[in-house]
């Protein structure tokens, strides 16, 4: 499996976006860490993600960057036919209109990231605490833009 950070930067070049870089903060105690990153792609925070450590909320921001660029990009499967932004679309496929992309809203997400990683159970550690973090979070974080009328 490719590391997030990996699959994000490979993303970004098959793209022309410029690489991402993480502004990572740390707050807390030593007990209880918590870091917050945030990916910036130019000048835009694509996404934050947060862990109990620098690697971890790194990992959790470039999952959720590549899944909001995904999103408003689609995914890169085979030979593209045309090179402009936008959806892509390769050979032989019908366009279809795209799923309309969820609004960023950071103060969201980060308060989604927040619960979700309260919600996970303690003694969870690893790549399945952070999994479940993430999907929480981005089960959390669509309800709300959804309660917040930001997308139907």
């Amino acid at each position: 499996m490719t590391h997030p950070k990996n699959a994000l930067n490979a993303y970004c070049r098959k793209l022309g976006l410029k690489k991402p870089r993480y502004d990572t903060k740390g707050t807390g105690d030593e007990k209880d860490p918590l870091y917050i990153s945030d990916v910036v792609i130019g000048d835009e925070v694509v996404a934050t993600g947060q862990g109990s450590t620098r690697r971890e909320a790194e990992r959790v921001a470039a999952e959720l960057a590549l899944e909001a660029l995904k999103a408003r990009y689609g995914e890169f499967e085979g030979r593209s036919t045309r090179r402009s932004g936008g959806n892509r679309q390769t050979k032989g496929e019908n366009p279809a209109e795209p799923a309309p992309a969820a609004p960023l809203v950071p103060e969201l997400l980060v308060e989604a990231l927040r619960v979700a990683h309260q919600r996970v159970p303690q003694g969870l550690k690893g790549p399945e605490a952070a999994e479940q973090v993430v999907r929480l979070a981005g089960e959390i974080y669509r309800g709300l833009i959804e309660e917040a009328g930001l997308v139907t």
